[in-house]
């Protein structure tokens, strides 16, 4: 599999990508201003513009077909724009009666985000009835969700304003539509938390007759292969249902998963023996086919066993030619693998 850290920055994962900020590491250190890009309370005036605007008077009009911001009861654009927040200001349109959100927690959201200096909707996930589950653990994510969302509750509606020092900085994010000194305005829904998973959870499932046998020891599954046959197609099997969402593709997933050779049952790679998960974007050709085709539409806490066909791993082993060596290839070229993945999380 290709490295565990890649990330897809595609349509499909821009809800997501509109709630991460810059990391400390991608910051400038040398600057005498790299400070105002990952501290919310350094001087939000070297990246913003004096203060105009009170959350106060921003509404949310849910009258269309999706929800939409305004401002003194108006369409957001035809107020007196830029809106500027002078640090980071919550408001709570709604209190929910659910779970309350802790630190540790992962949060389900849906939401929508203007840009307080043009007035236009970047983003709304409402539009296309989607969710995305937000790490509060996560030092990349605003540090406004991080402060400001624990404590809240599953059914609160929240209106949050977020001024350049404590979103994006000084660089902004051009392909987002968001510049240097603009102020973020967010509605948000909490629709669900709780501690992340660390296995699969859910109801299990008798998996068909033929396939590997699965049995979990104190570092992760144990897969038997012996007298299963070789695959003609991608098999998926779940062997335990989880009751999350659907995985979509262009998510990033978490999942932890062994991996074994069916044609002698090896374990080549496992991130149970490494002791944490691992994290890749799914169904964008990042990783292989048979992960791509096998673990989108599956749900979150499931436990999906996957017996993947050569062309649908690494390809078939190079061919060797009379007098020629054979293209070095990737070692498990040409072999039929076995997964046991537990799907953590996806966002």
């Amino acid at each position: 599999m290709r490295s565990s850290r890649l990330r897809y920055l595609a349509a499909a994962a821009a809800p997501l990508i509109f709630l991460a900020g810059c990391s400390p590491e991608s910051a400038d250190e040398g600057s005498d201003d790299a400070a105002a890009t990952s501290s919310p309370g350094d001087d939000a005036a070297a990246t913003s513009a004096a203060p105009n605007g009170d959350l106060a008077d921003v509404g949310v009009d849910t009258e269309g077909e999706a929800p939409a911001l305004t401002w003194d009861g108006e369409p957001f654009a035809e107020g007196d724009l830029p809106f500027v927040a002078g640090s980071t200001e919550a408001r709570t349109l709604t209190e929910g009666d659910g779970e309350e959100v802790a630190d540790t927690h992962e949060v389900r959201v849906r939401y929508l985000t203007v840009n307080g200096t043009t007035g236009e909707q970047l983003v709304s996930t409402f539009e296309n009835d989607e969710a995305v589950t937000l790490d509060l653990t996560d030092e990349t994510l605003f540090p406004a969700f991080r402060d400001q969302l624990p404590g809240t509750m599953v059914g609160d509606e929240l209106l949050l304003a977020i001024p350049a020092a404590d979103a994006f900085g000084e660089a902004g994010n051009e392909q987002l539509g968001v510049g240097p000194t603009d102020t973020m305005l967010f509605y948000m829904v909490v629709e669900d938390t709780g501690e992340p998973l660390t296995e699969a959870q859910g109801e299990e499932v008798e998996p068909e007759e033929g396939l590997p046998t699965v049995t979990m020891g104190d570092t992760g599954p144990e897969i038997d292969v012996e007298g299963v046959e070789a695959p003609d197609q991608l098999i998926t099997q779940p062997l335990i249902r989880g009751e999350g969402p659907e995985v979509v593709a262009g998510q990033s997933i978490r999942v932890h998963y062994t991996g074994v050779k069916l044609s002698d049952g090896e374990v080549f790679d496992s991130s149970w023996e490494r002791g944490e998960p691992t994290e890749f974007p799914i169904g964008v050709g990042q990783v292989i086919v048979g992960w791509d085709e096998g673990l989108v539409g599956q749900t979150v806490g499931s436990r999906v066993l996957l017996v993947i066909p050569a062309e649908e791993a690494y390809g078939e082993a190079p061919e060797e030619t009379e007098g020629e060596t054979a293209a070095p290839g990737n070692e498990l070229a040409g072999e039929d693998l076995v997964f046991v993945v537990d799907i953590l999380g996806a966002s």
